[in-house]
């Protein structure tokens, strides 16, 4: 049971570091709602409080079980909030989902070492992207947004800070 805990964790760590640092960039500068992405920011605050409040415990822990069930609420909440507002108002203003997802999947590999056998969480996106991203790609082929640019100034991806970098994956690098 802690395998499993310990994967959703690395798993989800993983999938908000991709939105922290590609999803929300392009989503900022496709549209101009802040709010709605200052809000997606705040609450990913608090799922890696939740992260890291469990990682430092065992499921046999006081409140462990509570706090693992509420960072599943709040994950759901931010799933349900992405697909019903903000991935629409990207698709209409044509992000070019493709592109962003090759993004994710380039990215996911650098968070992710290659030499764990992960098996995905959720609906299997490897990429980090949901259901309806997925969807939407098709629909975007071929439509460049060059508004959603997830480089820094000198061309390079941003990095993660690297006390959000799944646990698994930090220890592969000191290796």
């Amino acid at each position: 049971m802690q395998a499993i805990g310990e994967q959703v964790l690395d798993e989800l760590t993983v999938h908000a570091a991709l939105k922290e640092e590609l999803l929300y960039p392009s989503a900022r500068v496709a549209f101009s709602e802040d709010d709605l992405i200052d809000e997606a920011e705040v609450e990913h605050e608090s799922v890696h409080t939740f992260i890291n409040q469990l990682r430092e415990m065992s499921p046999g822990d006081d409140k462990y079980s509570a706090r693992f069930t509420v960072l599943c609420e709040y994950v759901q909440h931010r799933v349900k909030e992405e697909e019903g507002e903000m991935f629409p108002k990207l698709e209409k203003a044509r992000l070019d989902w493709e592109s962003l997802a090759a993004e994710m999947k380039a990215r996911r590999a650098v968070l992710t070492p290659e030499d764990e056998d992960v098996v995905p969480v959720g609906d299997g996106a490897e990429d980090g992207t949901s259901a309806f991203a997925r969807k939407t790609a098709g629909k975007t082929a071929g439509k460049t947004a060059s508004k959603s640019s997830s480089k820094t100034g000198n061309g390079q991806h941003r990095q993660a800070p690297q006390a959000r970098k799944p646990a698994a994956a930090a220890r592969s690098q000191a290796a």
